[in-house]
């Protein structure tokens, strides 16, 4: 129901390395007026980084709201984060490539939500027993949905369901942001999560959960349980806001994930002389002004635009004298003249040459590194099969080869698993693949149906694939929490 009362948000987020990556690169934020989650992506370039960035910046708006535009307030502060990002490439160019998604629920005037989106995370409600989504992925997969190409059930398992096509940071284009006004409706649950809760948790575990378990702590954790249980290949990171009338005890809000534990991450690409000069007008609810999101242009006038040009002498003014001067051009100096021109635009045409094709082949160079680094698994026969190479052709051409074949049938996995091996499973590393494929042999051996051990299926002479995996973390050490 909406209300004409004070509403507030009772909230908590949690956040876990998963089981298969070395390090967390997302960042959460859970206050009583704001909510954030930010996915960050770069691997080795700083998904850590530009998360932890974006959300230092953005967890300032979690105040009361007063008479300003909330989204225009949210729209700049994002922006001003991506800046920040940007800045600290140039700081850092060991950084470049860094981004992170971004997904913001800030409390509007009037009893209603301010939301903002871009990238794969996810923003959902709860109203009324009914789960529904309330963000469209910026995905390449979605793309394809969304002009009848696939199905939303083949996206869930196509091998190009990472690919993003829109996100805040080094990605060579300026933010293209969803925004929307919510309307606030007490009782309501509003939850953010990363793609490391939806990609390995069934929609319908997720819907029941957040129904099932009132404390928003409780319920983030459960979450978290439940996309550990199934493969925890990825980051996961829950973020969760109960609708209440009137207010909650507690007043600040609190942070996890990589800004929690790499607080000094916060100060990368902060501009001193930017920052201070335009502390007076960041978005703070209280004070009238609301920033731009852009610097302000120095005035220019028409003359300012003009190239200095000489003095001009109108013909009529001109002495024979002056005109004397100048020598008239011989027909031979017409030809010296086109003959320059002839060898400065064949030098040229062997410079563009070369660099094309320095390019083509540097090109060439990172794309068959990466695909001679990456690795898939996938159900061949009932068995998980690792391969080396991307998941797709280029005309009759296969990008991968087999490399693997594992004893784990397919069929002792849960469903979630085998839907997931229906499509491919990918990792970054051959490292990263033998862990999910001991991930897996895990999840098998619960039935008691796998021969031969872990370290069998790992080594290079089995000619079996594996999944994407990554160094695995202790749950009681990855977890970090903060709820009120």
């Amino acid at each position: 129901m909406t209300t004409d009362g004070t509403i507030t948000l009772r909230s908590a987020a949690r956040s876990h390395t998963g089981l298969v990556r070395k390090n967390n690169q997302d960042s959460g934020y859970a206050g009583p007026n704001f909510l954030l989650i930010a996915d960050g992506m770069g691997g080795h370039a700083g998904g850590d980084v530009a998360s932890a960035i974006t959300v230092s910046r953005l967890a300032d708006l979690d105040r009361e709201p007063s008479g300003e535009d909330a989204l225009e307030i949210l729209r700049t502060s994002i922006l001003e984060a991506n800046d920040r990002i940007c800045r600290g490439v140039a700081e850092q160019p060991e950084l470049a490539g860094m981004g992170t998604t971004v997904t913001a629920l800030l409390r509007a005037p009037g009893n209603r939500f301010a939301l903002a989106h871009i990238g794969d995370s996810r923003g959902y409600v709860l109203r009324d027993g009914e789960l529904q989504t309330v963000t469209h992925d910026h995905t390449f997969v979605q793309m394809l949905v969304d002009e009848g190409r696939i199905t939303a059930d083949e996206a869930e398992t196509h091998p190009q369901r990472s690919v993003v096509m829109k996100v805040l940071g080094d990605v060579g284009a300026s933010p293209d942001l969803d925004l929307t006004l919510r309307e606030a409706h007490v009782g309501d649950r509003w939850m953010l999560c990363s793609d490391g809760l939806t990609g390995f948790a069934d929609i319908d575990d997720i819907a029941r959960i957040l129904a099932e378990v009132s404390d928003p702590d409780e319920c983030c954790r459960q979450l978290i349980d439940l996309a550990l249980a199934g493969g925890g290949a990825d980051n996961v990171t829950v973020v969760i806001g109960d609708v209440l009338e009137g207010t909650v005890d507690t007043v600040h809000g609190s942070s996890v994930g990589s800004v929690h534990l790499n607080p000094k991450y916060a100060t990368i690409g902060t501009n001193p002389d930017v920052d201070e000069a335009t502390t007076e007008t960041q978005p703070h609810y209280g004070n009238g002004d609301i920033p731009t999101d852009t610097v302000p242009l120095q005035a220019v006038s028409d003359s300012d635009k003009q190239e200095p040009t000489a003095e001009v002498v109108p013909p009529s003014q001109r002495t024979d004298t002056e005109t004397s001067d100048r020598d008239e051009p011989t027909e031979e100096d017409d030809l010296d003249a086109d003959d320059d021109e002839v060898e400065k635009r064949s030098y040229l045409g062997w410079i563009i040459a070369a660099i094309v094709i320095v390019a083509i082949a540097v090109g060439g160079f990172f794309a068959y590194n990466y695909m001679n680094n990456h690795y898939y698994l996938t159900n061949l026969d009932g068995k998980v099969t690792l391969y080396r190479g991307l998941d797709t052709t280029l005309g009759p051409i296969e990008l991968s080869q087999l490399e693997d074949t594992t004893d784990i049938e397919v069929g002792t996995l849960n469903s979630f698993s085998q839907d997931r091996l229906r499509g491919s499973i990918q990792a970054d590393s051959r490292d990263e693949a033998d862990r999910i494929i001991e991930n897996l042999r895990q999840e098998a051996d619960k039935s008691g149906t796998v021969s031969g051990n872990a370290e069998d299926a790992a080594s290079p002479s089995d000619p079996a694939p594996s999944p994407p995996s990554s160094q695995a973390v202790d749950p009681s050490d990855a977890i970090t929490e903060e709820s009120q």
